[in-house]
C-alpha cells in the first residue's frame, strides 16, 4: 500500500463501493476540479480521476466466516492505513460500505486522538435496524444514507444522518418502453466476490442451457475483475453453460443496456436493472454455515427478501430466489414468466417507476457531492 493524502480520501471496497465512491468523486470533481482525491478502490474510482493507492475488489467479505482466511492480510492494511491517515490525514475522509474493515478503523483512527472529518457514505446495515451498530456509525462519523428507511431510522434514534437520495437515480435513466424486450439476450450478473461467483455461476449455466434450447437467446455475463472473468468462464463451459458467452468487463450496466431479462446476485446490480426497466429474477445464495449464522443472526424478513426494490417498496417486486430456492428450474419457470407474459413485464416496469421516486430526487448525486465539498470547506474554514 502507497497511501496517497489528498483533499479526499474515499475507503471502498467491493465493485458496489467502487462504483458508489465513483460516482461521488467525479461528481467533486464537477464541482471542485482542483480537489485532489484518492483511495481505496478499484478501475471505475480509478478512472474518476482519483489516486487508487489500494485495490480493493474484495475488501468486503460475505459474512464473518467468508474473512478468516483474509484476517491476516486485512489486519496489516487496517494497522498500516490507520497509522498513515494519522500522520497524514487528509482533508475528508469517506468510507463507502464495507462495515466490517471500515467501522473497524473508524473506530482505531478515533481511539487514537484522529479529529479529521469522516463522512460514512453508504452506513452499514441499512435494513438491520441495529441500534448498537448505528449509535457507534454515529459517534465515529457523520453518515451519508441513500435509503430514506435508514434515514428514519437514525433519526427514531436521535442520531444524525444526511440524506439525498439514492445517487444511481441520478445517472440511470430508464430505457425506452419499446425497448422492454431489448435484443435476443440475457443479462448474467452473478456478483462481484469471488464466492457469490463460485455459489451462483453454475446454477445460471445450466439455467441457461435450458432457456437456450427454447431457441434465440444468448447471455451476457459482467466480470468486477479479469480474475471474475476467468472464474465465470471455467465455471460456466464446466457446468454446461451454452457458447458462446460474452462478458463484458466491470460495469452490469453494459450487460443490461439491451437485455430482455437480467438475472442478477441481489445487490447494486439488481437496482441497476430495475431503474433501467429491465425485467429481472434475482437471487442469493450463501454457504450452509454462513447461512445457518445469517438464520441466528438477522432479521427474519431479511432470510425471505434481500433484494433492494422490494426492501424499498416494502413488497415483493421481482422474484427472490433465495438458498435452497435457487435452482435452475426455478431460474427457467421466473424467466419463462418474464419472458412470455406481458402482464407480468408491465407490473415490474410500473413496480420500477415507484421505484425511482421512492429513492429521491433526479439530482441527488448533486446535492451528495455538495454536501461532500461543504464539509471539507467546513473543516478548512
Amino acid at each position: 500500500m502507497r497511501y496517497a493524502p489528498a483533499d479526499v480520501t474515499f475507503l471502498a471496497g467491493e465493485a458496489s463501493g467502487d462504483l458508489q465512491a465513483a460516482l461521488a468523486a467525479g461528481a467533486l470533481r464537477e464541482l471542485r476540479p482542483a480537489l485532489t482525491i484518492s483511495g481505496i478502490g478499484g478501475e471505475r474510482l480509478r478512472a474518476a480521476g482519483a489516486r487508487v493507492f489500494y485495490e480493493s475488489p474484495d475488501l468486503a467479505s460475505i459474512g464473518p466466516l467468508a474473512v478468516l482466511p483474509r484476517i491476516p492480510q486485512l489486519y496489516f492494511l487496517l494497522h498500516g492505513l490507520e497509522a498513515a491517515l494519522r500522520r497524514h490525514p487528509p482533508g475528508l475522509l469517506v468510507p463507502v460500505d464495507a462495515g466490517a474493515f471500515n467501522l473497524r478503523l473508524c473506530t482505531l483512527l478515533r481511539r487514537h486522538g484522529y479529529r479529521g472529518p469522516i463522512v460514512y457514505y453508504f452506513p452499514p446495515g441499512a435494513w438491520l435496524d441495529n441500534a448498537e451498530q448505528a449509535r457507534r456509525v454515529a459517534s465515529l462519523s457523520l453518515p451519508v444514507t441513500p435509503f430514506a428507511h435508514q434515514r428514519d431510522f437514525y433519526e427514531r434514534l436521535g442520531l444524525r444522518i444526511a440524506y439525498f437520495g439514492h445517487p444511481l437515480v441520478s445517472v440511470i435513466a430508464p430505457r425506452a418502453a419499446d425497448a422492454d424486450l431489448g435484443g435476443p439476450s440475457i443479462a448474467v450478473l452473478p456478483g462481484s466476490r469471488a464466492q457469490e461467483v463460485a455459489l451462483h455461476v453454475p446454477v445460471l449455466a445450466r439455467a441457461a442451457a435450458q432457456v437456450a434450447s427454447h431457441g434465440g437467446l444468448h447471455f451476457v455475463a459482467a466480470a468486477a475483475t479479469p480474475a471474475r472473468e476467468r472464474q465465470i468462464r471455467r465455471l460456466w463451459e464446466r457446468h454446461g453453460g451454452p457458447q458462446p458467452l460474452q462478458i463484458v468487463p466491470a460495469s452490469a450496466r453494459a450487460a443490461l443496456e439491451e437485455a430482455a431479462l437480467a438475472w442478477a446476485a441481489s445487490g447494486t446490480a439488481v437496482l441497476e436493472a430495475a431503474l433501467l426497466g429491465v425485467p429481472v429474477v434475482s437471487f442469493y445464495r450463501l454457504t450452509p454455515a454462513q447461512y445457518r449464522f445469517a438464520q441466528r443472526w438477522l432479521p427474519p424478513h431479511l432470510l425471505r427478501t434481500v433484494a433492494l426494490p422490494n426492501l424499498v417498496l416494502g413488497r415483493q417486486v421481482i422474484p427472490e430466489l433465495l438458498q435452497d430456492d435457487f435452482t435452475a428450474c426455478a431460474v427457467v419457470r421466473e424467466s419463462e414468466r418474464l419472458l412470455s407474459d406481458e402482464a407480468a413485464r408491465r407490473a415490474q416496469r410500473e413496480a420500477f417507476g415507484e421505484l425511482r421516486v421512492a429513492l429521491g430526487p433526479p439530482d441527488a448525486l448533486y446535492r451528495i457531492a455538495l454536501f461532500l465539498a461543504g464539509q471539507l470547506e467546513a473543516q478548512a474554514a
